[in-house]
């Protein structure tokens, strides 16, 4: 498979072309407030830091809910290539770049689909290339900072290729690329993975079904299955910590509360966003919520509309029956199955319905090249289809950039520079709670600030529970936020001093006056007061049997996946470490001897030393990731001894035809 150097210069262009807005000013994505700049960009910073800091990728996050692991949650993994851009990039820099090699790599994938699958012109895969790029859901996606999402892009043109060719053509190459795609995706958004393999799997059969017989079914099916094999062996590293963390979340929580967004208001709202998104105005179509904005352009919806019509019945059949389940799943509350639907489990943890639409995306990029492709063949509509596909194309283009344009928003619920000054001051190890989330966590892990809150997809259960007491609020659904903005926003709730204190919380910030009488006021910094917490403990110290605490357990090395603490003081012989229990920790006296670490009653790590323990070493390394690690490097191995056999074979046939030429 290979691009022409012209398609491949225009494919590189039309990227450009869609990034100009962000080049030109790269605010308009990095400093939006919204998910980039206030999840991946913080975490991936912090990566960055401790990885050159203390030489090996960070396992565990430190900095935000009190400490929750990093190996389980995929989007974050060095394990996948690209990110290791965030290693040696600024990270601003890392992402519009990674940004850019994503949006590429995914226009050069739907233009080799379009030529080995479908048999388009030259002419007609560039401008699949072109519309699939300028698609207003990726301008939606960059817009809300969903990093994720934007590189998942590249991957599926892929998955169509590699489950193509499975099927027509069967090859170990197919199921190394198919695998290759489908882990692409699993490292940058788990749901969408989930949705792309089922998809992988309902659309390879289809091909067999409507192509051939059942005799020819075997050897497609046993490549499918190596695929499915080995898409387990490259993503093993990460995947088999996740099923063992997944329990101890609270994902689960969806079920029991079961609500998935968006909300729709009637079928009508559904169908305006996807066709005529800009009917009511530009202002308007800006504020349709990001996973509200579905458009795929009036133009290219009836180009597609023309590719569907010169269709056999039976690709019709399919492509009817496909899109109908994504417009039942997408409509959500206006679906005419929606009592069935909120139901099922596996939808309501979806927690975002439209989350499916990428795949009517490739729908509708597909149909309208063969739309393309079909009116060019008729010789009296050429000037006329050169003139609407321009328009098409520029349609798409203003939609996704309509998005890039949507005007920021003033973050006037974030503390003064002056606060994040002060407590960077302080040399000591300590956490800060702000009870209305006011600490932006972009400028905490500037700062290298430790907080109590937290915003993360998945949070930990058990401190879930806790940060009740610590935070004074209560709540029993799930949040990606903690505390939920719910709570702050209609309540002024009075957080615990002790509770906090045993949490290493040094300082609290609060827009309102604290009651609690171990909060010293320090200063106030504008619209927000700043207390100090006299209930403050270190973050590891003995606990006798009475209850009292001794803080003489000073930490000798602290790091994400290891710390070490002093215990020659011998207090007593319970040790707390102020960190959230989680299963993936070990505990070592003296180095050598593993003791079990114990959850307390507040989610906090115990353990018991001897009267000969001079210090105690807590790593973070699960079980799961040594077997998954192994998995993984052996199939990494195998793909590699592939590759390098299907090179040497077509290396020595080209010779040898060369010699016989």
């Amino acid at each position: 498979m290979k691009i022409p150097i012209f398609a491949f210069v225009v494919i590189g262009l039309a990227t450009f072309v869609i990034y100009l807005p962000i080049l030109f000013n790269p605010q308009i994505v990095l400093g939006r407030g919204n998910d980039l700049q206030e999840q991946f960009w913080p975490i991936f910073n912090f990566i960055q830091q401790q990885t050159w800091q203390h030489h090996s990728f960070p396992l565990w996050n430190n900095l935000f809910s009190s400490g929750l692991p990093l190996l389980p949650d995929p989007q974050f993994a060095f394990f996948y290539p690209p990110n290791l851009l965030f290693l040696f990039l600024p990270t601003n820099i890392a992402f519009i770049t990674s940004f850019f090699l994503h949006t590429l790599i995914g226009g050069m994938g739907i233009y080799l689909a379009s030529k080995v699958c479908f048999k388009f012109s030259g002419t007609t895969s560039v401008f699949t290339s072109i519309i699939y790029i300028f698609s207003p859901k990726l301008g939606g996606y960059l817009e809300a900072g969903h990093y994720g999402l934007v590189a998942s892009w590249a991957w599926f043109p892929y998955i169509i290729i590699a489950v193509w060719m499975l099927a027509k053509n069967p090859k170990l190459s197919w199921s190394i690329l198919l695998s290759t795609a489908l882990a692409g995706i699993f490292f940058t958004h788990s749901i969408t993975f989930i949705l792309a393999a089922i998809t992988a799997g309902l659309f390879f059969i289809t091909i067999l079904v409507l192509d051939f017989s059942l005799k020819k079914w075997f050897k497609p099916s046993t490549y499918f299955i190596i695929s499915i094999i080995i898409t387990f062996g490259l993503t093993a590293i990460t995947f088999l910590p996740q099923i063992e963390w997944i329990p101890q979340t609270t994902r689960l929580l969806l079920i029991h509360d079961r609500d998935v967004y968006p909300k729709w208001l009637s079928l009508k709202e559904f169908i305006q966003n996807i066709f005529y998104p800009w009917i009511n105005g530009l202002k308007d179509m800006q504020n349709i919520d990001t996973e509200k904005w579905l458009s795929m352009g009036f133009g290219t919806s009836l180009l597609a509309l023309v590719g569907f019509l010169r269709l056999q019945i039976k690709y019709k059949i399919f492509l009817l029956l496909g899109s109908l389940i994504i417009i039942f799943i997408s409509t959500n509350n206006a679906s005419p199955i929606y009592h069935l639907l909120i139901s099922q489990d596996w939808f309501v943890l979806m927690r975002v319905s439209t989350r499916i639409w990428f795949l009517q995306v490739l729908i509708i990029v597909l149909l309208a090249g063969f739309g393309f492709e079909s009116l060019s063949k008729i010789k009296l509509s050429r000037k006329y289809l050169v003139i609407f596909s321009t328009l098409a194309i520029l349609e798409m283009l203003s939609l996704s950039w309509s998005r890039l344009f949507i005007p920021i928003a003033a973050q006037s619920r974030y503390v003064s520079k002056e606060i994040y000054q002060f407590l960077k001051s302080d040399r000591d190890r300590f956490r800060i709670f702000c009870v209305n989330r006011c600490l932006s966590q972009q400028d905490a892990a500037k700062a290298n600030l430790e907080l109590i809150e937290g915003y993360n997809t998945l949070q930990q259960m058990n401190y879930y529970k806790h940060i009740w007491q610590l935070s004074g609020g209560y709540w029993n659904y799930y949040t990606l936020a903690l505390p939920p903005t719910g709570i702050y926003t209609f309540q002024k709730p009075q957080p615990d001093a002790i509770s906090l204190g045993l949490y290493n919380t040094k300082y609290v910030v609060s827009p309102y006056q604290l009651t609690d009488d171990n909060f010293n006021p320090i200063n106030k910094f504008g619209n927000f007061y700043l207390y100090k917490n006299m209930a403050f403990r270190q973050r590891a110290y003995f606990k006798s049997n009475d209850g009292e605490v001794d803080p003489s357990a000073p930490i000798i090395i602290y790091s994400p996946n290891y710390i070490k603490v002093d215990t020659s003081a011998q207090k007593s012989k319970s040790l707390i470490l102020s960190e959230v229990y989680s299963k993936g920790w070990h505990a070592y006296l003296n180095g050598k001897e593993e003791v079990d670490i114990q959850e307390t009653p507040n989610a906090l790590r115990q353990v018991d030393i001897n009267k000969d323990t001079k210090f105690v070493e807590f790593e973070y390394s699960p079980n799961s990731f040594k077997i998954g690690s192994s998995i993984t490097i052996v199939t990494i191995l195998f793909i590699l001894l592939v590759l390098t056999r299907i090179n040497i074979i077509s290396t020595f046939k080209r010779n040898r035809n060369s010699r016989s030429q």
